[in-house]
C-alpha cells in the first residue's frame, strides 16, 4: 500500500513538472540585474550600432595606410587611402548600449518594456520609411545631404508611431515579447546593413 502511495506521488511529480514557458523566461530575466543588463545591450547595441553605421557617426576614423586615428568621421586625405569607420562604430556603440543597459537595471519593469517597445519599433518605422523614401527617389545616394535631410524627416512618422504603440499596448504584451527583441532586432539591423553595403558586394 505505502508503495503504491509513493509510486504515485513521483508520477504525479513527473506529470506535473512543465517546461519554462516564455513568461517564466522573460521573468528571470528582468528579474535579475545581471538579465536585464545582458538582455537590454544586446538589443540597444544592434539598434544603436545600424544607427551610427546609417548616420555614418564613428567615435574615430582609422587610416590603415599610415596607421592613423582621427577623432570622429574624417575624409580620406590625399595620400592617406581610405578609411575604415566601422572600427569606429563599434567603439561608440559599446559604451553607448552599455549605458542603456545600466539604466534599465535602475528602472521598474513595467518602464523597461514599455521603453523597450517603443525603441524597437521606433527603429524598425523610422528604417522602414527612410529606405521606402530613398528607393522611390532616384537622385539620392546613401552619402548625400538629401538622404541624411530625409533620415530626419523619416523620424517624425516613426515617432509618432513607437509613442502610439508603447501607450496603447498593454504591458502584458510588452512583457511577452521583451527577449523576443533580442533575435528582432540584430535580424533586422543586418538585413539594413547587408542593404547599405550591398554596392561593395556586386562590384
Amino acid at each position: 500500500m505505502t508503495q503504491t502511495l509513493e509510486v504515485h506521488e513521483r508520477i504525479s511529480e513527473i506529470g506535473g513538472y512543465h517546461a519554462p514557458s516564455q513568461s517564466t523566461t522573460n521573468a528571470a530575466a528582468t528579474g535579475s540585474k545581471a538579465g536585464r543588463f545582458a538582455f537590454t545591450f544586446g538589443i540597444s547595441f544592434a539598434i544603436l550600432y545600424t544607427l551610427f553605421e546609417q548616420m555614418n557617426w564613428p567615435l574615430f576614423t582609422y587610416h590603415p595606410a599610415v596607421g592613423k586615428l582621427d577623432f570622429w568621421m574624417q575624409r580620406a586625405r590625399s595620400g592617406e587611402g581610405p578609411g575604415m569607420y566601422w572600427y569606429g562604430w563599434l567603439a561608440l556603440a559599446l559604451p553607448s548600449a552599455a549605458v542603456v543597459a545600466w539604466i534599465a537595471t535602475l528602472v521598474s519593469s513595467k518602464w523597461l518594456h514599455r521603453a523597450t517597445a517603443f525603441c524597437c519599433v521606433l527603429a524598425i518605422v523610422w528604417s522602414s520609411i527612410f529606405m521606402v523614401l530613398v528607393l522611390s527617389d532616384g537622385r539620392t545616394r546613401f552619402d548625400t545631404d538629401l538622404v541624411q535631410s530625409m533620415a530626419w524627416w523619416s523620424a517624425i512618422p516613426g515617432l509618432a508611431t513607437a509613442l502610439a504603440v508603447s501607450y496603447l499596448v498593454p504591458v502584458q504584451w510588452a512583457q511577452r515579447v521583451w527577449t523576443s527583441w533580442l533575435l528582432i532586432m540584430p535580424i533586422g539591423g543586418l538585413l539594413i546593413l547587408g542593404y547599405s553595403l550591398k554596392n561593395f558586394f556586386l562590384r
